[in-house]
């Protein structure tokens, strides 16, 4: 905020709000941290929720077979998991609205915390999901595989 005397304030005035600014100024950091971070949860929660890791860009590569909505897999994925991801993210977005709406008792480590605590979780459950996909698609690939020579050796023999 730029104060000047053009503004038509009194050079006391100008003072008091100087002063006021410095007064304020750590706590308007901490306010805004705590709502950076609680847009980041807010974003967080939405990625997660349609399959998505925005936050460990390396996680992407393991999750490309998941990028669409945890709904669509829900059959797939381990019903403890799924609840326990889903619990974090309402509590995160609890959180995440408490700081938004200026609740001092929420602070921005707390939203890290959960944040992390969250992507966590379900970075497990959607590498869970991977792996069971995968042994799945192997498995189909062997079956595949297996059939496809059954019926060479069997047109061998009628040779």
């Amino acid at each position: 905020m730029t104060i000047a005397s053009s503004s038509g304030l009194s050079d006391k005035d100008i003072e008091r709000m100087v002063s006021d600014a410095e007064q304020y100024a750590e706590t308007d950091k901490a306010r805004r941290e705590v709502i950076e971070e609680a847009n980041k949860a807010e974003s967080v929660c939405a990625d997660t929720e349609k399959g998505k890791c925005s936050v460990f860009p390396t996680a992407m590569m393991l999750l490309n077979v998941v990028s669409t909505a945890m709904g669509e897999f829900k059959d797939q994925l381990d019903a403890a998991e799924k609840d326990k991801v889903t619990k974090l993210i309402a509590e995160l977005r609890e959180l995440a609205a408490k700081g938004q709406s200026g609740d001092d008792t929420t602070v921005a480590d707390t939203i890290r915390e959960k944040i992390n605590e969250t992507q966590q979780a379900s970075l497990g459950l959607y590498q869970k999901l991977y792996e069971k996909r995968s042994a799945e698609e192997k498995s189909s690939a062997e079956k595949n595989t297996s059939s496809s020579e059954d019926t060479e050796n069997k047109e061998e023999k009628k040779d």
